[in-house]
């Protein structure tokens, strides 16, 4: 009798099985998703379940397809002691024929029929054998060609879909309210400009889109958004948005219209300015820049993300001319947006390299002269970008420099039909 009571004893200290509690979607009543620059999203999701008492083996689905586990967090909404969270995982679907076969050992299967080799309508499935599998019928073995074998149900551990399995203990049965959080792969955003310039780039309208890309394998159903521009600023939509996998939704960021442009020159040159070009003649594009400054007394005064330009002028009876696209970077508050609108003759250039000297192995020592000319009734300005790689030093300048971006810039004021020159020498370690 004593044996019997510790046995009696040692079975019902064992812990049951776990429930097995479907957390579909439509649980979901809330979902925050915060885009980061790297294809990374924050996702935070709350949602409610019932839970018996003993252990549950959530089975969480409406999940994206890449989430990075390490980042998993559970959270109760109503603080309770009777939940202990004991493990999770992530499944995602991955359904071959191996190994649903595999996956399908011990479990029940249909054969179909074949009348040239009678067998068993189903059985237990037991042993693979290559092209072979083996069938226990009511104790009978049989053999059979894998193609004969059909499948009643996908096995418990293959899914279908993207899930997360949680398994927790819960000692009081009810309604609970939780929240969960996890870093995924598959959500984006980019941003898009459109700008119409007026008849004589006097004037412009400018509009921002925000481009937000679902490919997660998630459907987001009125979730609250936050976009992160070098994972430092944060800026929350106003509204929350709906975006199924596979969309894409394109959200008005901001419009701002009759916005007036300051006009400047720009030259970029193409020269390679390790390397000895003395004799060649270089004319360089001189680029006509429109730029507005990015505050309040402007209309604008919004962070400004890096993204395309899409630029069009209105001609005189108000049809709209595609000029070009433009590639701006992250324009703060109180900075300048700026786009190329064109070339100009108004500013002739031209460029030499006038000194080109090798010191040993790594070291070159290069100097050129940029002649400019005004060919204009009023005074203007150019602003000239050099790019110089490895470690440098400015040897001689006839104007004063300054770095913007790892480029040599000078700001040339050039007066009515006057001409200039700019000269410089660079001494510069090469590999």
């Amino acid at each position: 009798m004593k044996l019997l009571f510790i046995l009696i004893m040692a079975l019902s200290s064992c812990p049951s099985l776990a429930v097995l509690q479907e957390v579909s979607s439509n649980s979901q009543f809330e979902v925050n998703a915060t885009l980061y620059a790297n294809d990374i999203a924050l996702i935070k999701e709350k949602r409610k379940t019932f839970l018996k008492e003993g252990t549950n083996k959530l089975l969480i689905k409406g999940v994206p397809k890449a989430i990075l586990m390490d980042s998993f967090i559970f959270q109760l909404l109503t603080p309770a002691t009777s939940i202990k969270v004991l493990e999770y995982s992530f499944q995602s679907p991955d359904i071959t024929r191996k190994k649903l076969f595999e996956h399908s050992v011990g479990e029940r299967v249909s054969v179909l029929n074949d009348p040239s080799a009678p067998t068993p309508h189903s059985g237990t499935l037991i042993s693979l054998d290559g092209d072979d599998a083996f069938v226990d019928a009511q104790g009978t073995i049989f053999a059979v060609k894998k193609s004969r074998i059909a499948f009643p149900h996908l096995p418990y551990t293959l899914v279908a879909e993207p899930m997360i399995i949680l398994k927790l203990m819960n000692h009081t049965e009810g309604e609970y309210f939780f929240e969960i959080g996890y870093l995924a792969k598959g959500i984006t955003w980019d941003a898009g400009y459109t700008i119409i310039l007026g008849e004589k780039e006097k004037n412009l309208n400018l509009n921002s889109w925000l481009n937000i890309h679902n490919h997660s394998g998630m459907d987001i159903k009125k979730g609250h958004f936050r976009i992160t521009q070098e994972n430092e600023l944060f800026y929350d939509l106003e509204r929350p948005i709906s975006l199924p996998h596979q969309a894409v939704k394109n959200i008005s960021w901001f419009s701002a219209q009759n916005l007036e442009p300051t006009q400047s020159y720009r030259i970029y040159p193409d020269d390679d300015i390790t390397v000895d070009e003395e004799g060649v003649v270089m004319k360089p594009v001189v680029e006509t820049w429109l730029s507005v400054k990015n505050d309040v007394s402007r209309g604008l005064g919004i962070f400004l993300p890096e993204g395309i330009i899409q630029v069009f002028r209105r001609n005189k009876d108000g049809s709209l001319l595609y000029v070009g696209e433009n590639k701006t970077s992250v324009t703060p508050v109180n900075q300048e947006l700026s786009l190329r609108v064109g070339s100009t003759n108004d500013i002739k250039a031209e460029m030499r390299q006038t000194d080109y000297r090798r010191l040993g192995n790594q070291v070159v020592e290069s100097g050129y002269r940029l002649d400019l000319k005004n060919t204009t009734k009023s005074a203007k300005q150019v602003t000239v970008f050099q790019n110089v790689p490895g470690e440098w030093i400015v040897l001689r300048e006839t104007h004063a420099h300054e770095v913007v971006d790892k480029r040599l810039k000078w700001m040339l004021d050039i007066g009515a039909e006057e001409e200039i020159s700019l000269r410089y020498r660079i001494r510069m370690n090469v590999k």
